[in-house]
Formats: C-alpha cells, structure tokens, sequence
C-alpha cells in the first residue's frame, strides 16, 4: 500500500512540475511580449504640402503667359496643413488681377509631398531663406523701364531685334514689335511676338547681350544681379530635392547673372 501511495505521490510531484513549468513559460511568454509592445512606438503622423509654381509675362500687366519667347515672372506658395509661405520674389502676389478681374498670374507647375510635422517645418523654414536677396546681390527691376537702366534696357531690346536676323515674321510685324518696345508697351509687343519665330536660346543670348551691354556702359557687371526666376529656382529645387533624397537641405543658388528664363520640370 505504502509503495502504491509513493508511486501515485512521485506522479502526482510530476505533473505539478510539469504544470509549473508551462504556466512559467506562458508567464515568459506573456511578459515578454508585453515588454515588446511597451517598446513598439507608433509612426509618426504624416502631412501633406504642396509647391504651387505661378507665372505671368514678366514686365506685363496683362494676365498668364502669352509666350515661352517672353521671360516669365515666377511666385511660388508653399502651403500644408498647418501653414502657408508665399514667395513673391519681388513680383506679383497670387490673388493680384488684371483691369477685368483676370488672376494675374497661372498655374504652371504643382508639386505635392508627404513628411513629419518636423520635417514639414524644416521645408517651410528653408523654403523661406531659398533667396537670393543679400548685401552682394541687387534685383534687376525692369518693371517700370523709367530708370536709366530700364531705358537703356528697352531701348537695347528694340534695336538689337531690329538688326537680328534671325527674328522671323513679316516686315509689317516686326516693325510694330520695334514701334510697342520703343512706347513702352511690353504687352503688345509680346502679343506681336507670338507672330513671329525665334528661338528661346536666341532669346537668351538677345536678353543677355543686351543687358550686359547697358550695365557695362552704366559702370556695373551683369553678373551682380538677379532676377525673380533667380530666386524660383533654388526653391522648386528645395521641393524636388526633398521629393527625391528624403533630405532637407539648402539647395545651391546661382544668384549672379539674371536668369531671365525659367521653366520648373
């Protein structure tokens, strides 16, 4: 009897060990995975920005872009959930309209991102130093074409069109293109020039020879001077930049020599 009780105690001694064993495992078990959720954080929430490009015939009160044989002037708005930055770059605010009520400016170019709120807030920060405005660097204004320098420009412009030969369209029309630049009427002239051929890097050299010349003649350096797309420019790159890389970082500036032309991709 004694040996049957020793028997059934040794099994009985077995089974709770067993047991204890299990439930010290489950115990493990559960602990553990409770300390990895403890230790799990949650993603970060994310926000969407935008870059709105907007352009309009630089020096023009008429609305949009009439022609890619005219500079543009370039505003770019940086906008997301929780801020909003516009850039006018010495040019014409977004809600601006023309005589009949015309948003002066158009949309050309869109670019939409996600990010962290701290990488948002970093993008609006850079976004508003991407400028090329300093102690070193002057804004080219041929807006009012009253100063010497505009004049000078104006002038320039006309004459050097009435000699080129590669300026393709009809005596009567180029005659008036020479006749609205040499009144002041930037906008006509751009509506008569979309009657003619020349290509933009012609235009390019034609902008650049010219303005080199007068500022050579007034004692300063094309080189010291910027333009709006100037300052456009290194704030799409921003945008694009971080769109591709992931990275916020200040992109480089060509502030010396006016980019006249400028098309966001």
């Amino acid at each position: 009897m004694n040996c049957w009780y020793s028997l059934k105690e040794r099994k009985m001694k077995l089974k709770l060990r067993i047991l204890k064993g299990a439930i010290g495992i489950l115990l493990i078990l559960f602990f553990s995975i409770s300390c990895k959720d403890d230790n799990v954080s949650e993603p970060e929430e994310q926000y969407t920005g935008t870059l709105t490009v907007l352009q309009k015939d630089a020096y023009s009160d008429v609305a949009g872009r009439s022609s890619d044989l005219w500079p543009p002037h370039t505003t770019t708005v940086f906008k997301w959930d929780n801020g909003r930055e516009v850039q006018l770059n010495h040019g014409t605010a977004p809600e601006e309209t023309d005589a009949k009520g015309n948003p002066l400016l158009v949309i050309t170019k869109v670019y939409t991102f996600s990010c962290t709120k701290i990488e948002m807030e970093l993008l609006q920060k850079v976004y508003k130093e991407a400028v090329c405005d300093n102690n070193t660097n002057k804004f080219l204004n041929l807006a009012a074409a009253t100063t010497s320098l505009e004049q000078s420009f104006i002038e320039g412009l006309f004459d050097y069109i009435s000699k080129h030969t590669r300026l393709t369209c009809n005596d009567s029309v180029k005659d008036s293109v020479v006749a609205y630049f040499e009144a002041g009427k930037i906008s006509k002239a751009i509506a008569e020039l979309t009657n003619c051929s020349w290509e933009k890097d012609d235009w390019k050299i034609a902008f650049e020879t010219v303005l080199g010349n007068v500022l050579s003649h007034l004692g300063h350096n094309l080189s010291d001077y910027h333009v709006c797309n100037n300052d456009a420019a290194p704030q799409v790159d921003l945008i694009k930049n971080f769109i591709s890389t992931g990275k916020v970082e200040m992109p480089s500036k060509n502030c010396s020599g006016p980019m006249m032309f400028y098309t966001p991709e």
